[in-house]
C-alpha cells in the first residue's frame, strides 16, 4: 500500500534535515553542504504548502539547528552566506504563511539575523566594488 505523503516526508526530515550527523556533514563541506540545507529548506516549505503539513516540530527543530544555534550558523553563514539567508528566509516565510506557529521570541531571533545578513551582504558587496574600483584606479594611474 502506497504511503502517505506527509509521512514520506516526516520520514525525510527525520533521517536527513533533523539528523544531526547529516547536518554536521553537510556543514562540514562548506559553501556546497551549506546549499544542500538551503535547497531542502527550500523544498520543506513547497511541499509543505502543497500538502498543508503544518507541524513545528520540523520548524522548530529546523531553526534550532541551523539558525539559533551559534556554531552551526557561524559555520553555515561563513561558507555561503546566501545560503543561509535562504535558510532564515523559509523559516520566517513558514511562520508567515501559517505553516508554522512559532514562538514570537525565535521569531525575533531569526528577523535579526536575516537582516543582519543582508546588510553584511550588502556591505561587503559593496566593499568589494569600492575595492575593485580602486585598484582598477591604481592601474590607471
Amino acid at each position: 500500500r502506497p504511503k502517505k505523503l506527509n509521512d514520506v516526508l516526516r520520514l525525510e526530515y527525520r533521517s536527513k534535515l533533523l539528523n544531526p550527523k547529516w547536518a554536521e556533514s553537510m556543514v562540514e563541506q562548506g559553501s556546497g553542504g551549506a546549499f544542500e540545507v538551503s535547497q531542502r529548506m527550500t523544498a520543506l516549505i513547497g511541499w509543505g504548502a502543497t500538502t498543508r503539513f503544518k507541524e513545528n516540530w520540523v520548524f522548530d527543530q529546523s531553526a534550532d539547528t541551523y539558525a539559533l544555534d551559534g556554531e552551526m550558523a557561524r559555520k553555515l553563514r561563513e561558507s555561503n552566506p546566501e545560503a543561509f539567508k535562504n535558510i532564515v528566509g523559509r523559516l520566517l516565510e513558514a511562520n508567515r504563511r501559517g505553516m508554522w506557529d512559532a514562538e514570537a521570541d525565535k521569531i525575533e531571533q531569526l528577523l535579526e539575523l536575516y537582516q543582519d545578513i543582508d546588510d553584511e551582504m550588502e556591505l561587503g558587496s559593496s566593499a568589494r566594488y569600492i575595492a575593485q574600483s580602486i585598484e582598477a584606479l591604481d592601474q590607471g594611474k
